[in-house]
């Protein structure tokens, strides 16, 4: 099988497409043919090292899709040809990773996929959306009318959150560095889009909603932008927190906090199990089959373009996922 690795951490020169051998799947295991690989900002960390302690080489990737090519187990739902999507904690995390042409990985994380859920859809699905809709429906923050702040909406939680929001019928402002992405926060169904190149974010926030600010933001950037996010907040407001993409240390006006009474709140999908993590995906599915959320795709790359495909997102030239096809 071909995959790409990286055999030290660094810039995404690093990652190579090496040969290797096809894994032989235990009776516990599925091996599958991936069909597309979604390329998420954690793997972008893991590649730079944030986990330092997994041993090198190792394939990257947490979020694949595919087709089941060998399965010796018990289970009737992965018939060989079948169509699945793996879900779990170890793919690109301490196990094997998703960029690659085959994954083996244990039978507990896969899942098929529902009729209405085609394969590339589906890979963009595990990581971005889900955690928006872990932030935003299962824990019941976020009610239709209310006003809702994403920075970064070309990010692939962040246009994944404007999109799940806009279907559950809150009212979505967003930031964005360019006009063209703007339009396409707006076109996607935010309310409205702020360029935080050229505009005071807060004040335009305020400005557009009544001087009140918003009752929620949710930030995948971190860093600078958290502060900003609480100047979004009305009075009592909360910060989803859900990502660290630009910035994993942040500090914020301790004083403003406490006196307008804020909240933050750390979102993180991983805690989920893999049956939780379907079950909040085949709930996704059924409003992608409705056309109430359109997984927005920024472009799909061959999988030997790896490297090309961080640095679109390290240069945030991207909006939405940008997917790897082996």
């Amino acid at each position: 099988m071909k995959a790409i690795r990286h055999h030290r951490f660094g810039d995404p020169e690093v990652l190579v497409l090496d040969e290797l051998p096809t894994p032989e799947p235990t009776p516990a295991e599925v091996l599958i043919r991936i069909e597309a690989a979604a390329v998420n900002h954690y793997d972008i960390l893991s590649r730079r090292g944030i986990r330092a302690d997994l041993p090198l080489p190792r394939i990257v990737g947490i979020d694949c899709a595919g087709y089941v090519e060998v399965y010796r187990g018990e289970r009737t739902d992965l018939p060989v040809g079948q169509p699945v999507v793996v879900l779990g904690e170890r793919l690109g995390n301490g196990g094997p990773g998703a960029y690659a042409t085959h994954v083996c990985i244990a039978e507990e994380e896969v899942f098929p996929l529902p009729a209405s859920l085609d394969i590339v859809t589906a890979a963009c699905l595990g990581i971005s959306y889900l955690t928006a809709w872990y932030a935003l429906v299962e824990g019941e923050r976020a009610r239709a009318g209310d006003w809702l702040f994403i920075p970064g909406a070309g990010g692939g939680v962040g246009s994944a959150a404007l999109q799940i929001a806009a279907a559950l019928g809150l009212r979505v402002i967003a930031t964005s560095g360019t006009a063209a992405k703007c339009a396409q926060a707006v076109a996607l169904g935010a309310a409205a889009c702020v360029n935080y190149r050229e505009e005071d974010v807060a004040a335009a926030v305020r400005r557009l909603t009544g001087g009140r600010g918003v009752q929620l933001a949710l930030n995948a950037v971190g860093g600078a932008v958290v502060q900003q996010s609480l100047d979004c907040l009305e009075q009592g407001g909360t910060l989803l927190a859900v990502g660290t993409a630009y910035g994993r240390p942040f500090s914020f006006d301790g004083f403003d906090f406490l006196v307008r009474e804020l909240r933050i709140e750390g979102i993180n999908i991983t805690h989920q199990s893999s049956v939780q993590r379907h079950a909040m995906l085949l709930k996704l599915a059924e409003h992608i089959a409705a056309g109430r959320i359109r997984v927005q795709i920024d472009r799909a790359l061959p999988l030997a373009a790896a490297a090309q495909a961080h640095r679109l997102i390290e240069e945030r030239a991207h909006f939405g996922k940008v997917l790897l096809l082996p």
